[in-house]
C-alpha cells in the first residue's frame, strides 16, 4: 500500500492501581506526575528517535503514546516494530519502575481504520506485547516500607522525617510536594493552571477537612468516569471514512476536542463546588485525567454535586465537538444502498460515574476498585445508551455491591442543568433528621418501601417527604408500579446521606 503506516501503540495497563498501590496521596500524586511526563509525546518521541514519529493522527490522553512509520522504509516491518517497542519499553521501565506496559500495532492507510479494525480487536483478544516488572530475585529481601510489594532497593530521608527502605518505584514517589504540582503535565498542574486556584492539600485527612462541618469533614468520595458508546462511535468514522476523506482525518482533531471536553468538564465541575467557593483552593484530587477516563478524590458532601456538573458538562461539551461530524456520518449511514445495510443513526457519546464513599483512613487502592465495579455496573444497567451514575457508602452499608440499581443522569438533573423532580424531592428529604432517616432506612430494609411509609406516617411523620419515592398508595392495584420520582425509597434514603450538600 502506497501510503500505509505502521501503528505502533503503548500504554500503561491497570493504571489506576499502579497509582494507588501506596498509602500515601504524596505518592499517588508523584506516580501520576511521572506518568503524564513519561508519556508526554516530546519525551517518546525522542526515546524513539529515527525508528519513528509521534503519530499525528492520534488524539492524547495521558498514560497512552502512538508512533508511526511508513511501511515502505523497512522490509522487516516486525524486526523495526520489536526494535522500537524494546526502546520505548526501556524508557517507561526507567520512569515507572512498578508499572506494567502494553503494545500493540498494526498497518494500514490510516489510523482510525487501523485503530477500530486492527488495534482494538487484538487487544481486547489480549494479542499484545507485555512488559512487566522486574520480580525479586531473592525472596528474603527487606520489603519496601512503603508499599510492601517489592524489595527495598535503598534507605532513603521520608517527609516526615525518618528514613525508610523502599523499592524503586516508591523512591520514585518520594519526592516533594512541590515537585508533584510544579510540572504542568500532571493531572493536578494542569487543572491547577486552567483554574487558578491554590493547590490542594497534603493528605487525605485534611482534603476529608474540606467537607462542611455537618459532614463531619472526615468522609472521601472516591469518583471514576469513563465515555459511553466511544468505541462505537469511533468505529462507524472508520467504517464510512472510506467513503468520506474528510472523516477519515477527523480522529485526530476529534479526539483532541473530546480530551478538551473532559477536561474542560473537569475545570468546570470543580469550581461549582461550594468548598472550592469556600476555600479559594483546589478541593479535589485528579489520580487520572486521560481521553475520556477521570479519577478523583474529594470531601463526600461534594461527591454528588461533583458528578452530575462532570456528567452534565461533559455531555454539553462532546455534543457541541461532535455535532458538525455526526451530521454528517448520520446522513453516509442513512444513505447505504446494500440491502440490509441502513444502520441506525447515532448520538453524541456521554459518560457514565461510579462514585465509592468512605472514611478518609479507608485504602484509596479498594476504593478505586470498587469505584471502577460501580462504574461499569452503571453502564451495564443503560448499555452504554446515556449518562448513568452508580454509588456505594461504604462507612453506612459495606463494601458489597449496593441494592439498588444504577441511575440514569436525567432522573437528577434535566436537560437544561436544572434540577429534576426527584433532586427537589431528595433536597427536602435531606431536611427530616438524620435519626428519623435512619429508622425509616431500617424499616425499609426489613419490611419494604411500604412499612417504612406507615412508620412515616404515624411514628416519625414525614410522610410528605417520602412520598415521591413511593409507588402510588391511592390504589392497591397500583403498589407494583415505579415511583412517581423514578428513584426507590431505599436507594434515597441512602442518597439523602451525602446529597448536595447534606
Amino acid at each position: 500500500m502506497t501510503g500505509s503506516h505502521v501503528y505502533v501503540d503503548f500504554g500503561a495497563a491497570r493504571i489506576q492501581q499502579y497509582l494507588t498501590r501506596t498509602a500515601g496521596l504524596r505518592g499517588h500524586r508523584a506516580a501520576s506526575n511521572c506518568l503524564a511526563q513519561a508519556t508526554a509525546a516530546g519525551a517518546v518521541g525522542r526515546v524513539a528517535g529515527d525508528l519513528a514519529e509521534v503519530n499525528p493522527e492520534a488524539g492524547k490522553a495521558d498514560g497512552v503514546v502512538s508512533l508511526r512509520f511508513p511501511a515502505r522504509d523497512t522490509d522487516d516491518v516486525e524486526g523495526r516494530v520489536r526494535r522500537l517497542q524494546d526502546v520505548v519499553f526501556a524508557h517507561l521501565r526507567r520512569a515507572l519502575p512498578g508499572a506494567e506496559f502494553h503494545s500493540v500495532w498494526g498497518e494500514g492507510e490510516f489510523y482510525l481504520a487501523v485503530y477500530a479494525h486492527v488495534l482494538r480487536p487484538k487487544s481486547q483478544r489480549g494479542q499484545v506485547r507485555h512488559d512487566l516488572p522486574p520480580v525479586a530475585e531473592f525472596p528474603l529481601a527487606l520489603p519496601c516500607r512503603m508499599c510492601q510489594i517489592d524489595p527495598a532497593v535503598g534507605v532513603e530521608p521520608m517527609a516526615d522525617g525518618t528514613r525508610q527502605a523502599l523499592c524503586l518505584d516508591c523512591s520514585m514517589r518520594n519526592v516533594s510536594r512541590s515537585q508533584t504540582v510544579a510540572d504542568e503535565r500532571s493531572p493536578e498542574g494542569r487543572l491547577l493552571r486552567g483554574i487558578g486556584l491554590a493547590p490542594g492539600p497534603d493528605d487525605f485527612t485534611a482534603l476529608a477537612a474540606l467537607g462542611s462541618a455537618a459532614s463531619g469533614r472526615n468522609h472521601l468520595a472516591t469518583i471514576a468516569v469513563d465515555g459511553n458508546a466511544f468505541g462505537v462511535f469511533f468505529k462507524a468514522l472508520a467504517d464510512e471514512g472510506s467513503r468520506d476523506p474528510e472523516l477519515r482525518t477527523a480522529k485526530a482533531t476529534l479526539s483532541e476536542a473530546l480530551s478538551a471536553a473532559t477536561r474542560e468538564a473537569l475545570a468546570n465541575a470543580t469550581l461549582e463546588l461550594p468548598s472550592t467557593s469556600q476555600h479559594e483552593r483546589l478541593c479535589l484530587v485528579p489520580h487520572v485525567v486521560g481521553g475520556d477516563d477521570v479519577l478523583v478524590s474529594l470531601p463526600a458532601d461534594q461527591a454528588w454535586q461533583f458528578t452530575l456538573t462532570f456528567l452534565a458538562e461533559f455531555e454539553r461539551l462532546v455534543r457541541e465537538a461532535t455535532a458538525d461530524i455526526l451530521d454528517r456520518l448520520n446522513r453516509l449511514r442513512a444513505d447505504r444502498r446494500e440491502p440490509g445495510a441502513h444502520l441506525p443513526a447515532l448520538g453524541p457519546p456521554t459518560a457514565s460515574a461510579g462514585v465509592v464513599v468512605a472514611h478518609a483512613s479507608h485504602p484509596l487502592n479498594l476504593l478505586v476498585e470498587s469505584a471502577g465495579q460501580r462504574l461499569a455496573e452503571a453502564k451495564r444497567a443503560f448499555g452504554g445508551r446515556e449518562a448513568s451514575v452508580q454509588w456505594l457508602d461504604v462507612t453506612a452499608d459495606g463494601p458489597e455491591a449496593p441494592g439498588h440499581p444504577p441511575l440514569a443522569l436525567s432522573v437528577l438533573r434535566t436537560g437544561n442543568g436544572g434540577a429534576s423532580m426527584a433532586a427537589t424531592a431528595l433536597s427536602r428529604l435531606t431536611r427530616v433528621p438524620a435519626s428519623h432517616r435512619e429508622r425509616l432506612t431500617e424499616a425499609s430494609r426489613a419490611g419494604g418501601p411500604l412499612t417504612a411509609a406507615a412508620l412515616a406516617d404515624r411514628v416519625v411523620g414525614h410522610l410528605d417527604a417520602v412520598r415521591p419515592f413511593l409507588p402510588p398508595l391511592d390504589r392497591l392495584d397500583r403498589l407494583d408500579q415505579p415511583p412517581v420520582s423514578g428513584v426507590g425509597l431505599s436507594a434515597a434514603l441512602n442518597l439523602s446521606r451525602w446529597w448536595p450538600c447534606a
